[in-house]
């Protein structure tokens, strides 16, 4: 069976902008540590920081490993595989299955 290829246009621009934006984060957080640490061990608004910089290191860092994949031509497979659900053929029902419990006093 050949492989069938799609001739999509790779996001290379995409790749390098997320790529970039990806570096400047990691590179910000690393160069200023003290001040940021400051800033995140206030409390009250300031607790929002840490939340608001995880998501924002989150998208830029994901689109990035995506766009990196997708770019190497890994890509997830687009078919979802259903398993047929066979029948089961029950026995009929039997008239007394277990002993009925009894409570003797």
């Amino acid at each position: 069976m050949a492989a069938v290829y799609s001739k999509k246009k790779k996001p290379f621009g995409k790749l390098v902008v997320f790529g970039i934006g990806s570096t400047i984060l990691y590179a910000l957080v690393l160069s200023y540590q003290g001040l940021i640490t400051a800033y995140f061990t206030r409390g009250a608004v300031y607790a929002t920081l840490p939340i608001a910089s995880a998501f924002a290191f989150s998208f830029v860092h994901g689109n990035f490993t995506s766009y990196f994949w997708t770019v190497l031509g890994i890509e997830a497979n687009q078919k979802s595989i259903v398993k047929p659900r066979l029948e089961v053929e029950r026995p009929a029902k039997r008239e007394r299955s277990q002993p009925q419990p009894r409570l003797r006093a």
